[in-house]
């Protein structure tokens, strides 16, 4: 046993790597949930305190001010990722500050859980005992609990059901755990139960014994006893809730351990003390209808009679929340059937399908705010639904009921891809678990998922980057293409082979070969013809990896995680390039050609190639292993074409790095509060924003990182200069300044995209003109007017693309000509100007100053440009000086 004082606490670090640090905002794209909501914990020591458990994305408090929810377990990842799943959570009603974590998601897989303790509702993690046995977030029975539970008297002492190692207890606020002696140490304990008003002395326990699962503790713990009279049902409890007054205990009950399995169940009543049973169950299934079983129940913290229970596995039309206002005696029509769901801030809730809105899957998360029966939450297999007027429930009326997920993203991410910006190309692709894909113009919104095929998971997505409005995408059982970025799909016209499913899809820079590794395939096929036809590559066997050239529309690497293969004919016939390769991730940058990033998985760190992977190198020893390597935006004056992003081990601490000098140097961009459990798939970079990083993780969504320096709030400051003398101008009727001097290339697209320089094909062609690619990108095809005798409103600029000043006020001087600016675009000055008349145009004046009369001798020079004194005074030099 140990416990902890590390990066847990948030005090300090595990370990410092041996390079710089970047300090970055962290969140997410908006998904909304879309994972199972394993339970829903108010505590009502404190109004409004509510928290939020998964099976495999962490644990979440939600914040009443903002409506949000706030992640309180991202402190596990990397080399410790199998802690993030959440096997139960403890509220203390005493100190309700205190909140507990049993973390560990599978019982077979990875190493021990932890349970972690806390004293400011989950901000920090004070303490932390390691477990010698596993726990089981993301195994059978994970609906159920809970598990930890805090003595509401002596609050130090906390016991812990396991799953296979009987009952444990702390005694020192969770710092340590001993086993419970003489309690059987051969069951399930999905719940324990402190009874009111016993002062912490009288606690039941739930197992998996069907036949008697609840024992009962008389003082505090120190022994225990089965509760005689069960009824001999054979099912599993699953859930109990007491009510408001203590006088009775609710305990619901199926034929499995949930979630799935479940044909049927009960409600019990338990009267106290004496332990009588009474069943109460609302409505039973049958073989003619529907079978089921019961597993949410929770009442109401000031009503006594009050009591919600929800079904399991009710497949349809969906599981059901009935409501008793008579404690279980009688029960109002189901809930669902009344109910109304508002879906339009997530539309993808309806699958795909507008007649496929379901109210729901897996509700073991029931929870009513104790201090308002109104206030009612229920979780599902992929998000969190709330009302505020549940009471009408009681007279079979219709309630309102939205998702109530801003903050919380529990999604698998398989892959993400950012196109660079162009007309119709969205922000950020995404494949992923269960949901299948989602195409999004703005990463702060939902949207409806991929149809067409609908995947019930998405594996893989590429576009073409010499158009990236050609997309391929693979997801369980299809493949499928879009032409207009991922927008609208198009399912492959047939499979490579029958029964082929998801794995790895990629296509040639051209947008003419689409190559697919379905998974358990020992072969990559290609199609030129979306998929009427295939054929097996037969040059590049064993590649579990093809990649295309970021700038080379013909040029695709293959890589079998030993030997790096190349083709030049978009990925139909390849050579051996090179061999004795560590196995990993190969990623190419966009719009550079034959760059290749490797990231090692085993050995190897961080491997680098600039002539087509002909040769490579390590580009830092202290890489001890990597898993993900992407490309961003290069840095503001940065000589390397882009930047590069790692998910790996530097100097044996797992994070996020990234280099602006192709590897020569590196900085960390997450710390020990940021960790994001699995986050090892897939990271890349926004190729429009510098600093924007995009990260895959199993279970927390993707990711998204953006360095303060470059994005913030957006509030700018004011000059620092000051001067009794100056006189304020009115400058609303002028012109705003430009940023971008005047280029004679001028054409509709820019700033936001460049003016084609060497092509004139036509692309596409829109309201705002006619647009061709360049090197990947989009630029503007302009239309120029030249004329050889200028008349009395043409001038030199409107060869350039620009229109002639009606003033004569000059910003700026070049070498074609004097320039002033209209409209807030630049123009040029007429010949027939009389520069007398022009009026003087300084940036100081829009901060009030007076614009010096001529270029004068500089006082000094700073963001607002270059200062001198006259008269005593301030003044900014002429925009021309």
């Amino acid at each position: 046993m140990k416990t902890l004082a590390l990066t847990l606490i948030g005090l300090i670090l595990l370990c410092i790597p041996a390079c710089f640090s970047v300090e970055y905002n962290w969140y997410n794209t908006k998904i909304g949930g879309g994972g199972f909501v394993t339970n829903l914990i108010y505590n009502p020591g404190e109004e409004g305190l509510l928290y939020l458990r998964t099976d495999m994305g962490g644990s979440y408090r939600y914040d009443q001010t903002n409506k949000s929810w706030i992640p309180i377990q991202d402190v596990f990842g990397g080399s410790e990722w199998w802690l993030f799943g959440c096997e139960s959570l403890g509220v203390d009603t005493k100190e309700p500050n205190r909140v507990y974590i049993a973390a560990g998601t599978y019982m077979s897989y990875g190493e021990n859980g932890a349970i972690i303790s806390s004293d400011d509702y989950g901000k920090t993690w004070k303490h932390r005992w390691d477990a010698p046995f596993h726990f089981g977030a993301n195994d059978d029975g994970r609906g159920r609990g809970e598990r930890l539970a805090v003595n509401p008297v002596d609050n130090n002492i906390i016991f812990f059901g396991t799953r296979k190692n009987g009952l444990y207890k702390s005694t020192n606020y969770g710092e340590s755990f001993e086993p419970v002696k003489g309690f059987p140490a051969d069951h399930d304990i999905p719940f324990i139960l402190f009874v009111p008003g016993s002062k912490g002395k009288t606690v039941i326990v739930a197992t998996d014994d069907t036949k008697a699962p609840l024992y009962i503790s008389k003082d505090g713990g120190s022994s225990f006893d089965k509760i005689s009279g069960q009824p001999n049902i054979g099912y599993f409890p699953q859930h109990g809730a007491f009510s408001a007054d203590g006088k009775y205990l609710y305990v619901t009950y199926a034929n499995s351990i949930g979630p799935n399995g479940a044909t049927q169940g009960d409600v019990y009543r338990i009267s106290l003390p004496d332990f009588t049973f009474k069943e109460i169950t609302p409505v039973h299934g049958s073989y003619e209808t529907q079978q089921f079983g019961y597993t949410g129940v929770q009442t109401s913290g000031t009503n006594a009679g009050v009591v919600i229970v929800s079904t399991l596995n009710l497949w349809w039309p969906s599981d059901e929340v009935y409501m008793s206002t008579d404690y279980g005696e009688t029960w109002s029509e189901g809930v669902a059937s009344h109910a109304e769901l508002d879906i339009s801030e997530y539309p993808w809730l309806d699958f795909g399908k507008e007649d496929n809105l379901k109210f729901g899957w897996w509700i073991a998360a029931l929870a009513m705010d104790p201090f308002n029966d109104d206030n009612v939450s229920y979780g599902t297999g992929a998000t969190v639904y709330t009302t505020t007027e549940f009471t009408k429930a009681m007279k079979n009326e219709s309630t309102h009921w939205a998702p109530n997920v801003v903050g919380f993203e529990e999604t698998a991410i398989n892959d993400i891809e950012a196109p660079p910006s162009g007309p119709g190309i969205p922000k950020l692709l995404t494949a992923l678990g269960d949901l299948g894909g989602f195409t999004q113009d703005d990463i702060n919104e939902a949207v409806e998922m991929w149809v067409n095929p609908t995947y019930t998971t998405g594996n893989s997505v590429e576009y073409a980057v010499s158009n990236p409005k050609i997309v391929v995408s693979c997801g369980t059982d299809n493949a499928a293409y879009s032409t207009d970025g991922g927008y609208t799909w198009t399912p492959m016209k047939t499979l490579p082979y029958e029964k082929a499913t998801g794995g790895h899809i990629t296509i040639s820079g051209d947008g003419k070969v689409v190559t697919w590794i379905p998974n358990q395939s020992q072969i990559p096929y290609y199609t030129t013809d979306n998929g009427a036809t295939w054929t097996a590559v037969d040059t590049c066997k064993n590649c579990n990896q093809v990649r295309p050239d970021g700038k080379n529309p013909k040029l695709m690497y293959g890589f079998d995680y030993q030997t790096l293969y190349i083709s030049e004919d978009g990925g139909k016939t390849y050579i051996k390039q090179g061999g004795n390769m560590g196995a990993g991730q190969l990623m190419s940058p966009y719009n550079v050609e034959g760059h290749l990033w490797l990231a090692c998985t085993y050995w190897g760190g961080v491997q680098f190639s600039s002539d087509m992977g002909k040769t490579f190198k390590e580009v830092d020893p202290k890489f001890k292993s990597a898993d993900s390597v992407g490309f961003g935006k290069a840095a503001p004056g940065s000589d390397a074409p882009y930047t590069v992003y790692i998910v790996g081990k530097y100097d044996d601490y797992y994070g996020v790095y990234r280099s602006t000098d192709l590897g020569s140097t590196w900085e960390l961009l997450n710390d020990d509060s940021h960790q994001w459990g699995v986050y090892n798939s897939k990271v890349i970079g926004d190729p429009d924003i510098f600093g924007r990083v995009y990260i895959a993780t199993n279970g927390r969504g993707v990711v998204v990182g953006d360095d303060t320096s470059v994005v913030s709030d957006g509030g700018h400051s004011s000059g620092s200069k000051s001067s009794s003398n100056n006189s304020k101008k009115n400058n609303n009727s002028k012109s705003k300044i430009p940023t971008n001097t005047p280029s004679s290339s001028k054409c509709f697209s820019e700033p936001d995209f460049p003016c084609c320089t060497s092509t004139t094909e036509v692309v596409e062609v829109d309201e705002n003109g006619e647009w061709g690619i360049e090197n990947g990108n989009w630029c503007g095809i302009r239309s120029v007017s030249n004329s050889s005798a200028k008349g009395a409103d043409e001038c030199f600029s409107n060869g350039l693309g620009y229109p002639c000043c009606n003033s004569c006020d000059i910003i700026y001087i070049d070498e074609s000509g004097n320039w002033g600016v209209e409209n807030g675009d630049w123009c040029g000055i007429k010949d027939t100007c009389d520069p007398s008349s022009a009026t003087v145009r300084c940036p100081g004046e829009n901060l009030g100053y007076n614009c010096c009369s001529s270029c004068i001798e500089p006082y000094e020079e700073d963001e607002n440009g270059k200062w001198a004194v006259v008269d005593e005074s301030w003044c900014s030099l002429p925009y021309y000086c």
